[in-house]
């Protein structure tokens, strides 16, 4: 072979394996579709798509989709998921059609489905569970592998030494730690994974899953994220929560309920308590976050949103109940008996006080504790 023909050939790119995505898909409905899919999907690495440039060619956009989901199927809790391509198929199918998008699948579908190959490979799975073609969407599989058997199976595979790490290296700042709650502020991914794993409901939040840094920088840039964990409910979907008030979010375990009216309901008066312990602590969590921005958070805007974005959770609770009025303080007449002798005489006055005064300027050289007094009935 001519030496000019070999360094061509070296210089061709490579060609696409049959385990990557770009090779398998040939339909050009499909191909136009990814790439309405993702001129339209805001959760995309940003610089990843300006790379493209305006008007990217099927090649560019197969290629890309074929990076970011193999990327994310690499990097699960329980190994790299990416090499046989049993899930690019299906993960294509559910992002075309609007079910889900990349952050959906980049920050806690790899986990999920990661989960689920680590049940099935093992034989741990359910006959109902056992083929994958019958799920709907990534919340289906997520679901299923919350079932408490599987659970504890799954804690049996993962590496503990992944959660003790992060466990160690975790930086936040506690707001509220009581014998019900545990609400912190995280400054790290390490935060957000334990979080996450290391306690009760084994929670789905994108900025805790095996590809939680870049969505932790993500959303602690625009504010700060709220962790809070309900220890009388430790295994249910409902004992964990995140909340970002930047974005709006405000998330049960596996994202399932969003809403600021159900954790109004299941946690009254929490979100004012929550506001406040940021307040008192706003000096340490502007000092703790100048890593993440510059400057540290600002606490009066942190306030603000929460109480402006979750106005149903803030203005939640019980009422205060009204001080019981000092009756002693009010006008009345009161029976005055001097207790040497045990006469007794009925005197009115603006307060108990005030008949206490009337008593001692006109016997000066007695003193409130020769006398008794009893407010009259009214």
């Amino acid at each position: 072979m001519r030496l000019d023909q070999l360094e061509k050939d070296l210089k061709k790119k490579k060609p696409v394996t049959e385990a990557n995505v770009a090779a398998k898909i040939k339909d050009p409905k499909t191909i136009k579709m990814l790439g309405i899919a993702m001129r339209h999907d805001g959760t995309l690495p940003k610089a990843k798509v300006a790379a493209l440039g305006p008007k990217p060619s099927e090649e560019q956009i197969l290629n890309l989709w074929s990076e970011l989901l193999d990327a994310s199927l690499q990097t699960t809790d329980y190994g790299d998921i990416s090499q046989d391509g049993k899930f690019d198929d299906w993960l294509t199918r559910m992002y075309i059609n609007g079910v889900a998008d990349y952050e959906d699948i980049n920050g806690e579908g790899g986990d999920a489905l990661g989960a689920w190959k680590a049940l099935s490979v093992r034989g741990k799975l359910q006959e109902p569970h056992q083929d994958f073609n019958k799920f709907k969407n990534l919340r289906q599989i997520q679901a299923i592998i919350q079932n408490r058997d599987y659970r504890n199976e799954l804690s049996k595979i993962k590496d503990a030494e992944v959660i003790e790490k992060h466990k160690r290296e975790k930086k936040e700042t506690t707001l509220i730690a009581d014998e019900r709650f545990l609400v912190t502020v995280p400054y790290n991914y390490g935060s957000c994974y334990n979080f996450n794993n290391a306690h009760g409901f084994n929670a789905s939040f994108c900025t805790g899953s095996s590809s939680g840094a870049n969505w932790f920088n993500r959303y602690a840039d625009d504010g700060p994220i709220i962790s809070v964990f309900d220890k009388q409910n430790p295994d249910d979907v409902m004992g964990k929560w995140q909340i970002h008030a930047p974005t709006n979010q405000i998330n049960n375990g596996n994202q399932t309920n969003r809403k600021d009216e159900k954790f109004a309901e299941l946690f009254p008066g929490l979100m004012k308590r929550i506001v406040t312990a940021i307040q008192s602590n706003g000096e340490e969590i502007k000092k703790n976050s100048t890593e993440i921005v510059s400057g540290g958070y600002d606490i009066s805007k942190a306030v603000s949103d929460l109480k402006n974005k979750f106005p149903v959770s803030y203005n939640s609770g019980e009422p205060e109940p009204e001080a019981e009025q000092d009756i002693d303080s009010t006008p009345g007449t009161y029976v005055v008996t001097q207790l040497a002798s045990g006469r007794s005489a009925r005197i009115p006055g603006e307060s108990k006080q005030d008949v206490v005064d009337k008593v001692l300027r006109k016997y000066p050289d007695s003193t409130e504790a020769d006398y008794s007094f009893e407010r009259a009935p009214d």
